[in-house]
């Protein structure tokens, strides 16, 4: 009995020793548990990221980075210095009414090329006295020029004056650009060469042309007379000539110098009595460079430059003689003090402005057969479509 009875307190001490390991594992566990909770959050089910990424403090509110591979990163710019620069001053001499004047422009080039801009310009009479200044700022990017401004001069002299014709371009530029011109003169004219001094002078801001500048001469164009007992008067007078693209063919724009003023305008000024009203307008000279198809086709023909009369259907062959006689439209002109410029489109202008912004016309000939036409379909099947 003794014996059974030490068997039973040995187990009983065993299960005891058993009882409490468990309870303190058990209670170890919901311990580790706890603290986990503490230290961590629930994760969507993807790949851990590394022991760093989690220590990384967490900004809900902050952006993307942009260093991010898949996004492009601009380049800052470089703070290398500018390129190395010879300065150079240039002189050409200029005789108007027997008097003479210089062009000086200061020059820039990087050394090494042939890259190189004016910084500026000035005209000086025969005392050195400045009559015109005119600068432009300097900037580079990626050891060149961020842009170039190149000037050049000629004197000129026509029935009724003579001047200086200051010419300018400036690089890059919008296409079919031809730079700017200025005019310098005596106002009055032949009638007060060298009496004064001070008559000498710009005789208007800078012209910028949406095309070409062609000569300078003497105006001996007339306007197709007008219907309706429309008025159209033309004077002779000195003029700049102007190539203008219209979108289609190209017109010669003259603008006067007006030499008792000492200002530019318009050369002519035109008011025609059409079906809708009295508009105004003048014919042009025209130059085109034709590209025709080689099927036939037919346009619409109007007697006049005016769509309330009825046209003919015309048959248009490939081998049909085409003549392209005169344009018809609208031109504005715009002006301020920094500049003039003109163009067919009606753009934002700088200054004095120019703009074909109506209702375009062409006379044509074609077979011997003449008369006007103004609708894109037509155009084309002269051979002349919209381009630019």
């Amino acid at each position: 009995m003794k014996e059974q009875g030490s068997s039973v307190a040995v187990v009983a001490l065993v299960a005891v020793a058993v009882s409490f390991t468990a309870c303190n594992h058990i209670q170890g566990m919901k311990s580790a548990q706890a603290v986990t909770g503490v230290a961590t959050q629930p994760a969507p089910q993807k790949p851990q990221p590394s022991a760093s990424a989690q220590a990384a403090p967490t900004i809900p509110s902050s952006p993307p980075s942009s260093a991010s591979p898949s996004l492009p990163i601009a380049a800052p710019k470089s703070d290398a210095p500018p390129p190395k620069v010879v300065v150079s001053d240039r002189s050409q001499t200029l005789i108007v009414a027997q008097q003479m004047f210089r062009l000086l422009t200061h020059v820039q080039n990087i050394e090494g090329t042939t890259d190189e801009t004016v910084e500026w310009w000035e005209l000086r009479d025969a005392k050195e006295h400045v009559v015109y200044r005119e600068s432009y700022p300097v900037a580079f990017e990626n050891g060149m020029f961020e842009n170039t401004v190149g000037i050049s001069a000629n004197s000129f002299t026509t029935k009724q004056g003579s001047g200086i014709l200051v010419h300018g371009m400036d690089l890059p530029s919008a296409p079919d650009s031809g730079g700017w011109v200025q005019v310098f003169g005596f106002k009055y004219g032949r009638d007060k060469y060298a009496a004064d001094e001070s008559l000498f002078g710009p005789f208007g801001p800078p012209i910028f042309i949406d095309g070409e500048f062609l000569d300078i001469g003497t105006d001996s164009f007339r306007p197709t007379p007008t219907s309706f007992g429309g008025a159209t008067t033309t004077v002779m007078n000195d003029v700049l000539k102007f190539r203008v693209w219209t979108g289609n063919f190209n017109i010669v724009y003259p603008v006067l110098i007006n030499w008792i003023t000492g200002s530019l305008q318009p050369a002519w000024r035109c008011i025609e009595t059409t079906s809708k009203g009295q508009v105004q307008r003048c014919s042009y000279p025209i130059t085109v460079e034709a590209h025709r198809d080689n099927q036939p086709t037919f346009v619409r023909l109007f007697p006049e430059a005016d769509d309330g009369f009825t046209p003919k259907h015309v048959i248009v062959q490939p081998r049909s003689k085409i003549e392209y006689l005169e344009a018809r439209t609208p031109v504005s002109w715009n002006e301020d003090a920094k500049a003039i410029s003109f163009s067919v489109n009606d753009e934002d202008a700088k200054a004095i402005s120019f703009s074909v912004n109506g209702d375009v016309w062409i006379k044509v000939r074609i077979d011997g057969l003449e008369g006007w036409i103004h609708s894109q379909e037509d155009f084309e099947a002269v051979g002349l479509p919209q381009a630019g």
